[in-house]
């Protein structure tokens, strides 16, 4: 794995590739200063080894929060509203470092991930969810990895989610609250592209979760 490939989240990070012993084993890149594991080679390959994922809250520019409702995104104004927690990991897709840091996102526990995919219907692209267990995803090639990858690129303090797989077609909420997210390739006062992300210490019980615990049903199988 090369330097550019294996990024943190956007950290400065120093890799050192940690050979196998004589006789086999697993040869590690880890991370030298935050002690991050990335992946391990074994006999058939390149196996991604992912830690726990980061769990962040998703806000707009206009105050809004990200919310999951009945299976959809949404952006609502924050007003004694629990966000939804947004569960992140490093994808392992290549890119070049101008776009930013190619992380997986998901929702529902990380059981619903974040997914960028052609609508026929619209003839563009559109934001989708798709059940999928993000530690699952996140050992899979790169070509399964495309469609679920954002690259995430720091613009002064916001954040910014370029899908990867339709590049110039960012994550977006419109300026009206109560509208679902989409995805936008004209960002600007009605399509809000720039997002902080508030670290999450524990994962709350959002609109993901009903009275029972279950998760709601996805917007795509």
């Amino acid at each position: 794995m090369s330097q550019s490939q294996a990024r943190h989240l956007g950290r400065r990070c120093q890799w050192l590739t940690l050979k196998p012993k004589a006789g086999g084993g697993l040869g590690m890149t880890i991370c030298s200063r935050c002690e991050a594991l990335v992946s391990c080679y074994v006999d058939l390959g390149l196996k991604v080894v992912t830690k726990d994922p980061e769990k962040f809250s998703l806000h707009d520019q206009n105050h809004k929060v990200l919310v999951l409702d009945s299976g959809t995104l949404m952006a609502v104004l924050n007003k004694s509203i629990l966000p939804e927690t947004f569960f992140v990991l490093a994808s392992h897709l290549s890119s070049a470092c101008e776009n930013g840091s190619p992380i997986l996102l998901a929702v529902a526990d990380g059981e619903l991930c974040l997914c960028c995919e052609q609508d026929k219907s619209a003839d563009q692209p559109s934001l989708q969810l798709k059940k999928r267990k993000l530690r699952h995803l996140a050992i899979q090639h790169e070509a399964d990895q495309q469609p679920f990858t954002f690259y995430r690129a720091v613009v002064g303090s916001w954040n910014t989610l370029e899908s990867a797989m339709h590049p110039g077609w960012f994550i977006s909420t419109s300026c009206n609250p109560g509208e679902p997210v989409r995805m936008t390739n004209q960002p600007g006062i009605k399509n809000t592209i720039e997002f902080s992300f508030e670290q999450v210490c524990e994962a709350k019980t959002g609109p993901a979760k009903s009275a029972g615990g279950e998760a709601s049903p996805p917007v795509m199988e």
